[in-house]
């Protein structure tokens, strides 16, 4: 009995071990935001990345907006620091959407997935799905997709899947 029970702390304390940091994967952001500073990322921004290490993607994209073909711009609104409300027109029509996060670890993270499955070293599956956004020195934002897939068993060993893009957009200035 006392053998089973000291097999399922360190089964235990392994799972722990193996949990993943979003903040060390993802790295801190340039300029640290602390709580009830999400508006100043509050501003107009290009939707065209001056600079990315992933694939391009303009940021109507990224946020999935409906009807952007002749967007060039779109407004970040922090209402608060849970809600991102991103408004845009076409020249015609004005547009709106609300996206859902939460600050945390200096930048406002949304579309936050954690899925560890199983028990490590044997039978296990992981998926981690974060995105990101920050600020940045040059008072633009830096908005960072990653995803981490890890699956691992007893008999094959394991596969990794690590995706990781950063976008960076400009404000515009006044």
């Amino acid at each position: 009995m006392r053998f089973l029970k000291t097999v399922i702390v360190l089964l235990f304390a392994i799972q722990l071990i193996s949990c993943k940091s979003v903040s060390k994967t993802i790295g801190d952001p340039e300029v640290y935001l602390y709580k009830d500073q999400a508006h100043l990322m509050n501003g107009t921004y290009f939707i065209d990345p001056y600079r990315t290490n992933g694939e391009f993607k303009l940021l109507t994209e990224i946020f999935d907006l409906k009807e952007t073909e002749n967007v060039e711009k779109v407004d970040f609104i922090f209402l608060d620091n849970k809600h991102l409300q991103i408004n845009y027109t076409d020249g015609l029509r004005k547009f709106s959407k609300v996206i859902e996060g939460k600050m945390k670890n200096g930048a406002f993270r949304y579309d936050y997935k954690n899925l560890p499955i199983g028990i490590p070293f044997f039978l296990f599956a992981y998926n981690l799905k974060v995105h990101h956004i920050a600020l940045g020195n040059d008072d633009n934002i830096i908005i960072t997709e990653y995803e981490y897939l890890h699956t691992q068993n007893f008999i094959n060993g394991f596969k990794e899947k690590t995706v990781e893009n950063r976008y960076y957009f400009d404000r515009q200035l006044k």
